[in-house]
């Protein structure tokens, strides 16, 4: 896969609707695309729990929604070595890191696969050589790692996305 090419970069914005393991150490993920909303009073759109106010927290600042007409994408591991979930307001960017990627990053170095490295025996005899994703949402920051890439669809139907709730 053609990382830098493939069209859930064109994302300007991704919010996390589900993670789960649909079978034991698989990994499903459903992300929603996000764009800058201006349209006042909206309601039945998926956002930060910022649009429980009439006015932006900050001033100057725009709502970000999931609307219908964005798009939503599964991104599945058949297996994985280790994954986290963080919460955006508290991750740090890793100067030190080399990746590929706008909202879905391919890292060759990271702190995350130091850290794996450190606290399992995976490795690149076993299972094989291992990559960093990096899936970068509003509100949350996914980090897997595993030796094999996601398979990413687009889901055509909101229903299919299970809409994230207000």
């Amino acid at each position: 896969m053609d990382i830098a090419t493939h069209p859930i970069q064109t994302c300007a914005h991704l919010f996390l609707s589900s993670l789960n393991e649909p079978q034991c150490n698989t990994l499903r993920l459903i992300v929603l695309e996000a764009g800058p909303c201006t349209l006042p009073n909206l309601t039945g759109v998926a956002t930060s729990e910022q649009t429980d106010r009439s006015d932006p927290p900050v001033s100057g600042a725009i709502r970000v929604n999931h609307l219908s007409a964005h798009r939503s994408f599964e991104l599945y591991w058949d297996s994985y070595v280790a994954y986290s979930v963080r919460n955006e307001s508290y991750s740090e960017r890793d100067p030190s890191a080399d990746y590929v990627g706008q909202v879905l990053l391919r890292y060759s170095k990271s702190r995350f696969l130091d850290y794996v490295a450190q606290c399992t025996f995976a490795n690149s005899d076993y299972p094989g050589p291992l990559t960093h994703w990096g899936v970068v949402c509003s509100e949350h920051i996914i980090d897997v790692v595993s030796t094999e890439e996601p398979v990413i669809r687009e889901l055509k139907v909101e229903s299919d996305a299970q809409s994230r709730p207000d």
